[in-house]
């Protein structure tokens, strides 16, 4: 006769105690086996080009969920926060250009001048309002928002999952930035997203990755290289 074996598993989390009880499981053969049931690690998306394999992390919460049912639960809140998911935050909000521009001696913001008889003679000049529309485009989900919401909220959610300590900072960053973004803080946008910049040159350095200038095209978006 076999024993069926539970096993609580109790880990301790920024929103509290969780216990996990794995359970028998019968499969399709008639066999048990103990266990909880985990997200997959890849999916398989067909398009209109073929089959792609994407990494079951990087989907949205709402598409996760036709997958596993129980994507945005407790369980993901345990799932270890990878390299990839932080990169996919920096390519959503092409944080690769908005590195360069704030590196730049003229993004700030200018007052509005007027002269003689009250007359506007420069309007007013927001440096992440007027590059706006160079970065996104209309029918860009960032550009027509207007700000970074769904990321700033994606961010929040990393936080949550205990990060490592590189992530960690990582993170605090880039929700700094998508703070300013909503207040038009043009000067604390670009401080935010230039100690970004430094981030990822202390973790290349670190790891032996080599500079955006000396990586691959394809790889000048990754703004967080894995280790």
């Amino acid at each position: 006769m076999k024993t069926k074996t539970l096993a609580a598993l109790t880990a301790v989390f920024s929103l509290g105690t969780l216990s996990v009880i794995a359970e028998p499981i019968r499969l399709a053969d008639g066999s048990l086996i103990d266990g909880t049931p985990g997200a997959p690690s890849e999916v398989t998306i067909k398009t209109a080009t073929g089959e792609k394999r994407v990494a079951f992390a990087l989907l949205p919460l709402d598409v996760q969920k036709l997958y596993w049912a129980r994507a945005g639960d407790a369980a993901r809140v345990m799932a270890a926060v990878s390299d990839e998911e932080i990169a996919a935050l920096a390519n959503d909000v092409n944080l690769e250009t908005w590195a360069t521009l704030a590196a730049i001696g003229s993004f700030r913001d200018k007052a509005e001048r007027r002269g003689a008889g009250g007359l506007v003679v420069a309007k007013a000049f927001n440096a992440i309002e007027e590059n706006w529309p160079t970065i996104y485009s209309p029918k860009d989900p960032v550009g027509a928002a207007g700000n970074w919401g769904e990321q700033l909220e994606r961010a929040k959610g990393l936080v949550e999952r205990n990060p490592q300590f590189m992530q960690r900072r990582w993170l605090d960053l880039f929700i700094r930035a998508g703070e300013a973004v909503a207040r038009r803080d043009s000067n604390e946008f670009a401080l935010a997203v230039r100690e970004l910049k430094r981030e990822r040159l202390s973790v290349q350095a670190a790891s032996g990755v080599p500079t955006a200038s000396a990586a691959p095209a394809e790889n000048s978006r990754n703004f967080f290289p894995a280790k």
